[in-house]
């Protein structure tokens, strides 16, 4: 990633010094402060600055559509609209003036058109299971290749075996992510957000562990407090657990035997961690941010290099990312369309070379999230239903977008 970074001349003494180049919440404080003196030229400046620290937000994108239109530059902001429609993504361009105006020109009409077909609905998918659960809002998945699929939720704390529908776990908290090693399942858990028990007691997030036998848990791993919430675990073969804190950006790598020795990893360029996908025969751990992109961070070191996007594909919003024959498969839940995508990496694994929609934007879908890789098929929760939970109403059901019964998919991935 590319950082603006201001370089002062001291001539007596011979040498550069390199200021600290301004974070994202200093950049957009001074965005807000140009758009209140109505300061367009400063306010393109600010966001693309803030564009630079997170390539993938379409938040910035958009707004910098319009701060580029009112500053007089039509050029630059049907660039940045076209460059979005080529990567495949749709945006509503309303509830402005200069939106408008960017829309009646006559080089709009291709770019329109290019979006208009990108929110199409595309790809197979098959029904895997449906589940008459009430009030669920699924969020975790292991589908094993032995008797062990299970199926979590963040409402209620559930933990479900698929195949034996009347076995069920029960977790002190949301859970948001499942692993199973043997008899042991191990959960990310949460009483934050949706989960119904929130703020019956102080926030806290956890990795959890369950007896299957027992049927109950055994172990849990306080990772934090208020200050953070998992949302994604991966179990190396020696029983380290990584785990992804997408609150305060970092990753937790966590020895299983004794946890007393978990650290954390963070970086500065990380700004909203989601799924982790372990490579644990090149010693790394692939983790999707949000808003800036694809990592590779090494299992020891910890520290974290971007991937490169020779693709020039659209790699923020990933939610799930699994690892399957040397690519990355990724839940793209925070773009439009909603979409399941393919990366194909270089050999050394460092480069986005190829990008593939494997599915996008069907009509059976309430907001996938999570899936699981089995053999050569890749399995994904595609009704998580968070759409029909309304965060500013208390979690409460919205009227206008009831939950829809739990759905699992699968696509073929030979």
């Amino acid at each position: 990633m590319k950082l603006r970074i201001t370089i002062v001349a001291v001539a007596m003494l011979g040498f550069a010094v390199a200021a600290e180049p301004p974070s994202y919440d200093e950049t957009m404080a001074r965005a807000q402060d140009a758009f209140a003196s109505e300061n367009w030229n400063a306010l393109a400046a600010e966001l693309d600055a803030a564009q630079r620290l997170r390539p993938y937000s379409l938040y910035l994108m958009r707004n910098r559509i319009l701060a580029h239109e009112m500053n007089g530059d039509r050029a630059r902001a049907l660039q940045i609209a076209r460059q979005a429609a080529e990567r495949g993504l749709s945006m509503d361009l309303s509830g402005h003036d200069a939106f408008d105006a960017v829309k009646d020109d006559p080089a709009f009409a291709a770019i329109a058109k290019q979006m208009a077909d990108n929110a199409s609905a595309r790809g197979e998918s098959i029904d895997f299971v449906e589940l008459a659960y009430d009030d669920w809002l699924p969020e975790a998945i292991a589908i094993g290749r032995d008797e062990a699929d299970f199926i979590g939720c963040v409402r209620s704390g559930e933990i479900h075996d698929l195949r034996q529908r009347d076995d069920v776990l029960y977790a002190r908290g949301g859970v948001f992510d499942i692993e199973v090693r043997g008899q042991t399942l191990w959960a990310a858990i949460n009483n934050q957000l949706a989960y119904k028990k929130a703020g019956e007691e102080p926030a806290f997030a956890a990795v959890a562990a369950f007896d299957l036998e027992m049927g109950a848990q055994i172990r849990e791993i306080r990772l934090g407090a208020g200050d953070a919430l998992i949302g994604d675990i991966e179990i190396g073969g020696d029983g380290v657990i990584y785990a992804s804190d997408s609150k305060t950006p970092r990753i937790f790598k966590i020895d299983s035997a004794d946890d007393k020795r978990a650290v954390s990893f963070a970086n500065p360029r990380y700004a909203n961690l989601q799924g982790i996908a372990l490579d644990e025969e090149n010693g790394r751990l692939y983790v999707a941010d949000y808003l800036t992109g694809l990592y590779a961070m090494d299992l020891d070191t910890g520290e974290a290099t971007l991937l490169g996007n020779d693709a020039d594909a659209h790699l923020g919003g990933i939610d799930g990312l699994y690892l399957y024959d040397g690519d990355l498969i990724g839940v793209q839940n925070g773009t439009t369309p909603q979409r399941i995508v393919r990366m194909r990496l270089s050999k050394d694994g460092m480069n986005v070379r190829k990008f593939k929609v494997l599915a996008q934007n069907l009509s059976q879908w309430n907001e996938p999230t999570h899936g699981s890789v089995r053999g050569d098929t890749f399995y994904y929760i595609a009704t998580s239903n968070w759409p029909s939970y309304d965060a500013e109403n208390g979690w409460a059901v919205r009227d206008d977008n009831p939950p829809r019964p739990v759905r699992i998919m699968a696509i073929e991935l030979d």
